[in-house]
């Protein structure tokens, strides 16, 4: 089933309306902060962004199913499914900086087919919807040209937490070996910055589909790739490795141990 992409990205704009509302009321102040059972922590803006969303999807999308960070839910392979991460880069939102973002997608199987991104306290939104193009700040965006990976830029999250994950640090020894420059931005700004062609590589892994969904959309309407280290689809795998294309292959190889 192929819904209308072009009405869920309307209604995710709006429901991105509503997040950037509830998120900046937050932002900056005194938080209200618990540690989740993962150690995570969760704001009591994460629980009220989710909770408008759900809201706005009650009345905007009765029939989808609806999956978040927060309130659970499932991915429902009959039926499109709203994919929720309420604040990504929470820990970034407790510090008071401003990378931090609403997640919105459309899912229909394992593939996104809209995703939004909304990061206001950086000005930024951006949008893509299956087969439409990718915008950032409703201008259109695109990866960038370069093909070979010793001129790369390669993005990835903080090093201590790539160091806990074993053969993971060696692995991202070999990808930082192979690029011209890397740079630890992490979460979703460092699949924005390759799908606008700022980047050329990043590297995610321990990730949930609400960490994915919205930003491979955005990745791959943009010309690039988005895939789990072994190729395949990254929302199963709980992996993500964006890329401009060009060097997405090559990417795979050095991940696996072999020549670029």
């Amino acid at each position: 089933m192929t819904p209308d992409v072009e009405r869920y990205r309307s209604i995710a704009l709006r429901l991105a309306d509503v997040a950037d509302e509830v998120s900046l009321r937050h932002f900056g102040g005194d938080i209200d902060v618990q540690r989740k059972q993962d150690g995570s922590f969760v704001t009591a803006a994460d629980k009220a962004v989710e909770r408008a969303i759900r809201e706005g999807l009650s009345e905007l999308a009765p029939g989808d199913a609806v999956l978040g960070e927060e309130q659970g839910g499932v991915l429902d392979a009959d039926v499109p499914t709203w994919v929720i991460d309420p604040i990504d880069a929470t820990n970034n939102f407790l510090r008071g900086i401003p990378v931090y973002a609403t997640l919105i997608s459309v899912v229909v199987g394992t593939t996104p087919v809209v995703g939004v991104a909304s990061a206001p306290a950086m000005g930024e939104r951006w949008d893509a919807a299956q087969g439409k193009g990718a915008r950032r700040n409703g201008l259109d965006v695109a990866v960038s040209d370069v093909d070979d990976l010793r001129w790369a830029q390669l993005l990835h999250g903080g090093l201590n937490w790539w160091r806990s994950g074993g053969s993971e640090w060696e692995t991202l020894g070999r990808l930082s070996d192979a690029v011209w420059r890397t740079r630890g931005f992490g979460d979703f700004w460092m699949h924005l910055l390759v799908a606008g062609g700022m980047a050329e590589v990043a590297v995610d892994r321990d990730l949930k589909p609400w960490d994915i969904a919205a930003v491979e959309c955005i990745v791959t309407e943009a010309g690039g790739r988005m895939t789990a280290y072994d190729g395949g689809p990254p929302i199963p795998k709980g992996e993500a490795l964006s890329s401009n294309g060009r060097l997405h292959d090559a990417a795979l190889r050095v991940v696996r141990g072999a020549a670029a």
